[in-house]
């Protein structure tokens, strides 16, 4: 459960940084607009920085090495 957590929550996080790209991409927008878009586009991919180092922490992956062989 937690995992589909994760995942809906990283899938947010990028939805806001697809949206915040385009809205910069896009011509003629106000400086405000454009500066709250990059705050947003920041802010979402530090969280899910975060996101991503907390499901690595909670999912440690199987390390192959000579002795496991």
């Amino acid at each position: 459960m937690k995992n589909l957590a994760a995942q809906a929550l990283a899938f947010q996080y990028k939805l806001q940084i697809d949206n915040a790209t385009s809205l910069i991409n896009t011509h003629h927008r106000p400086l405000g607009e454009i500066d709250k878009a990059l705050g947003e586009m920041v802010l979402a991919n530090q969280k899910l920085q975060l996101l991503n180092k907390i499901v690595a922490e909670n999912n440690p992956k199987e390390i192959d090495t000579p002795e496991s062989k």
